[in-house]
């Protein structure tokens, strides 16, 4: 988890990061924070990590559903001062 704060912090830091309302993960740091996200944020019954998400948002960073169904999350969203990170 603490890898994952350390990236959300240097993409809000980074000057080559423009702010958008999501992220491009074609930039290595937002694709490698989407990564991090999925195996800390997702819990191995493929459903949320709660205690994840509290820690996250403790740290500054909303986790909120990007889109869900019946059955539950189909992505989740990480809020940074530049923009959305998706993942899932």
């Amino acid at each position: 988890m603490e890898e994952l704060i350390k990236l959300l912090m240097q993409i809000e830091a980074d000057s080559s990061i423009t702010k958008e309302e999501y992220l491009d993960n074609n930039n290595e740091l937002v694709d490698k924070a989407s990564c991090l996200a999925c195996g800390e944020l997702i819990d191995n019954n493929g459903g949320c990590n709660w205690r994840a998400h509290k820690t996250l948002d403790d740290a500054g960073f909303y986790v909120f559903a990007g889109e869900k169904d019946s059955f539950g999350w189909l992505s989740g969203c990480i809020r940074t001062k530049k923009g959305i990170v998706v993942y899932g």
